[in-house]
């Protein structure tokens, strides 16, 4: 049976699973690299522009990647189609850099602090070199580049050590700015040399066809990048404001370890949604179902043994990898765990409106979600604590799921007319 697993993790699904064990296990070490390096009150400092450039890497997701590897299979030129999403990239990319040092400065002012500019400057860079690598990295999976793909993000994850210890060495003191103008850099080096390999004049007319059709997926993808943001990453950032910087960093800290397990659910975003796809393409929706629910089975084991082990020694993961004073965080650990059951059941399910370019109903379970989170937040925070907002999270991810399969067992929504 062993081997017949291995015999269908193959091509491009292991190459998915190891270049997602290459990013995640490399922001895995480097959010513990931040927690040793700098105190807990950095790491909330750092925490902080790590959530809102993840905030900033959601909408280009939900604008450029996450349509590309739906539609990346059924274009008629590939090459046309990868250009224009490349430069659609760029600008969008150096847009939201703008607006996350803008909004971070603003953060910093309203707390009457002087802005850090190191931070915020850094803090832009990153979203524009991460944004650029993650195009880089499904544009090159969705073209049958995924060996491409999987060097880049391992050079990526073995530069950014070899940087860190060049400065130890040469006794220049590490904080929160520094980190992050580092993980900004090694993003750049990495990727840039993939973009330029690629560059192809796209032409104005596959900029219009390509910007239509990701529209057509992204005017509903894209607010849904605001609710989960107020479903989870606003949670953090009021917990931090009502408990503590060390609040923020003990949250992030069960967040990664609970991180590990969440690779396995973001490697499948490499190829699930194209073969989902595909799927729906040639057998309709008898086809779509069969292909989801062999991948949930083949992933539903792996994901639950990891879990086991994560959650059940939560007291000792985070002793050992974080330090003592993260250990009063081991329940928040254990929710997060189970809140990642339900995150791995809801995009299986997601992933067919995906499929039938039924995006809306995606917003609205993912907004059903938001209005759990908005009442329970303040009770849940205000008698459990760090605890609480773990539980917050959980029961939001909980009540998305449970709107995705009423909408499932209303029957099939109809697809939505292709542009």
């Amino acid at each position: 049976m062993a081997a017949a697993r291995l015999s269908r993790l193959r091509g491009p699904a292991l190459l998915s699973l190891l270049d997602q064990g290459a990013v995640s296990g490399f922001g895995f070490l480097a959010g513990i690299a931040a927690a040793r390096l700098i105190d807990m009150e950095a790491f909330g400092r750092f925490a902080l522009v790590l959530i809102v450039a993840g905030f900033a890497q959601g909408l280009h997701n939900a604008l450029v990647t996450a349509p590309l590897m739906t539609l990346a299979g059924t274009v008629r030129s590939p090459a046309r189609y990868a250009a224009a999403v490349g430069a659609g990239a760029l600008v969008l990319a150096a847009g939201l850099a703008l607006g996350v040092a803008g909004a971070l400065a603003l953060y910093f002012a309203a707390q009457g602090e002087a802005v850090p500019v190191d931070l915020v400057t850094a803090a832009g860079a990153l979203t524009l070199a991460q944004n650029l690598q993650l195009t880089a990295r499904r544009l090159l999976f969705a073209y049958e580049g995924g060996g491409r793909a999987l060097a880049m993000d391992f050079a990526r994850a073995a530069a950014f050590p070899v940087a860190v210890a060049a400065l130890w060495a040469l006794g220049i003191p590490l904080n929160a700015p520094r980190l992050v103008e580092l993980l900004a850099l090694t993003a750049f080096l990495t990727t840039l040399p993939v973009l330029l390999g690629r560059a192809v004049e796209p032409g104005r007319r596959h900029l219009a066809v390509a910007a239509r059709r990701h529209w057509q997926m992204a005017r509903w993808l894209l607010p849904v990048v605001f609710v989960t943001f107020g479903q989870e990453q606003l949670v953090w950032i009021l917990a931090g404001g009502a408990l503590g910087d060390e609040a923020l960093g003990g949250l992030r800290a069960a967040q990664y370890l609970v991180g590990i397990v969440l690779l396995l659910l973001a490697a499948t975003e490499n190829v699930v949604p194209t073969g989902a796809g595909r799927a729906y393409e040639a057998g309709g929706e008898p086809a779509l179902r069969a292909y989801l629910l062999g991948v949930t089975r083949r992933l539903g084991v792996p994901v639950g043994f990891l879990l086991a082990v994560v959650a059940v020694p939560a007291d000792l993961w985070l002793r050992l990898v974080f330090g003592a004073p993260y250990v009063p965080f081991a329940p928040c650990l254990r929710w997060l765990a189970l809140g990642v059951v339900f995150i791995f059941l809801r995009d299986m399910v997601a992933q067919i409106f995906r499929a039938r370019r039924r995006t809306d109903v995606i917003f609205r379970a993912f907004a059903v979600s938001f209005a759990v989170s908005l009442a329970l937040i303040q009770p849940l925070l205000t008698r459990y604590g760090a605890t609480g907002a773990a539980a917050v999270v959980v029961l939001a991810h909980g009540a998305s799921l449970a709107a995705l399969l009423a909408s499932l067992g209303r029957g099939p929504v109809p697809q939505a007319e292709s542009t």
